[in-house]
């Protein structure tokens, strides 16, 4: 089994387009969100990695549409394709806080076989709940909300708003 500690993927980053701070972090670790989610995305690609297998489990089983879980892109803009791709990330809070639900509340329907899979990833449906309790935040502001990660080396990253 492979986890998010074993390969140090960069945390994902939550953003609103709002002017004020949202009043909701993350407890843990975000990586394993974003470790899902890239996951979840390869499927398409005949990914056959454990969480690859959850999210297809949870797509089909459990009826849970990962759509908004997988609209994130790369922070760091190079040029002005990513700058457009990173803008065409924005999206409606509530779906995506939906989608986090749905997926946390897969993780505690005592199916077996997800439970299995998910081995090791038990921190995924907190992070996920913290992620809906942000969504909601965003919601009641009237905000959107954006998925990103940072592949780039330390510093401050290139937003593109």
């Amino acid at each position: 089994m492979t986890s998010p500690a074993e390969h140090a993927l960069p945390p994902l980053h939550v953003e609103f387009d709002t002017d004020e701070a949202c009043p909701i972090a993350f407890g843990g670790d975000s990586s394993v969100v974003l470790y899902f989610a890239s996951w979840a995305f390869s499927l398409r690609f005949g990914a056959q990695h454990e969480l690859a297998k959850a999210a297809s489990r949870i797509e089909t089983l459990h009826k849970v549409a990962l759509r908004p879980l997988l609209r994130y892109a790369d922070r760091r803009v190079e040029d002005e394709a990513d700058r457009r791709e990173l803008q065409r990330m924005w999206q409606d809070p509530a779906a995506l806080a939906d989608c986090c639900r749905a997926v946390a509340a897969a993780t505690t329907a005592g199916d077996r076989q997800l439970n299995e899979l998910l081995e090791g990833y038990e921190d995924l449906a907190p992070r996920l709940g913290e992620l809906a309790a942000m969504c909601d935040w965003a919601a009641a502001q009237d905000a959107h909300v954006r998925l990103s990660f940072d592949l780039g080396e330390p510093g401050p990253p290139v937003t593109g708003d």
